[in-house]
């Protein structure tokens, strides 16, 4: 699925791209695999191959034309040397076996991204399989994993929620693996998505200073708050329920981010942004 050059979703054939209605039938959505790229120091899925950041300060107009940034697990805005694709293909190889019977505590907090053990599983959850397994991502490669609930409600209980006991290396069709709708240009309104939003204006702010730009805070805002999750590099929120985002893969984005999409400006779920998208 992907979205055509009036920003309506459309349904991809799978020999070509024929833009035909869809039905909003959420049974038929398969979310496809979207990669976690490797920074060297751990796994993201906030990048994006292109987009503009734009904000109306004290002094005037700033646009800011990015391309290839990604922002680290450890919050470092990352300059990447290759030119990403535009769809990028998921290419990993299978775990070298460090992370076999290991166990992670999966992790629920109020306000925070789902952890498992020290990852944000956003990064590090690559994706599901249709029997409901996870595919993770250990610093050796891909591995199989299941999710074993603790918690007697998952969507509002707090605290460690239940475990990951990983399985095996994974062996499977990464074409099978499903990973969350809006990866990986949305970031959740959370403690470590407004860390995110900081580290990409303090980037900002350092491409200016590099351009001879003086007053550099007369445009940029002093300071960021979010209420919904928000789109990078534009850093405008979204209309899907904050809780569904930083839950993932306990909870599930696909329906709202595909409402969102359907029509929104910004290329949601796209890698970069889209201006014949910019439509009323």
């Amino acid at each position: 699925m992907r979205e055509d050059g009036y920003g309506r979703l459309c349904v991809g054939e799978e020999h070509g791209w024929e833009c035909k209605a869809w039905d909003w039938n959420f049974q038929s959505f398969k979310p496809i695999c979207i990669q976690s790229i490797s920074l060297g120091d751990g796994f993201s899925r906030w990048w994006f191959k292109s987009g503009g950041f734009f904000y109306e300060g004290s002094s005037g107009v700033l646009y800011m034309w990015m391309k290839n940034v990604a922002i680290s697990e450890a919050f470092r805005v990352v300059q990447l040397s290759q030119d990403l694709p535009d769809s990028p293909k998921c290419t990993y190889s299978a775990g070298a076996g460090l992370l076999i019977n290991a166990e992670f505590p999966v992790i629920r907090s109020e306000g925070k991204y789902l952890r498992v053990g020290p990852w944000l599983a956003w990064h590090r959850v690559l994706g599901l399989l249709d029997n409901g397994r996870w595919v993770v991502i250990g610093d050796d490669g891909l591995y199989e994993a299941v999710f074993r609930p603790t918690a007697k409600n998952l969507a509002e209980d707090f605290g460690e929620v239940g475990y990951v006991k990983v399985l095996s290396p994974f062996l499977g069709d990464l074409d099978e693996v499903q990973s969350p709708c809006g990866a990986p240009r949305l970031v959740a309104c959370s403690e470590e998505g407004l860390r995110a939003a900081e580290a990409l204006l303090k980037y900002i702010e350092g491409l200016l200073k590099s351009s001879g730009v003086y007053d550099v805070i007369k445009f940029l805002p002093r300071a960021w708050t979010c209420e919904k999750p928000f789109v990078i590099p534009e850093l405008v929120e979204i209309n899907v329920p904050n809780e569904v985002v930083a839950d993932w893969p306990l909870g599930n984005p696909c329906p709202h981010v595909l409402r969102a999409a359907d029509g929104d400006p910004l290329g949601l779920l796209t890698t970069r942004t889209w201006y014949f998208c910019w439509t009323p």
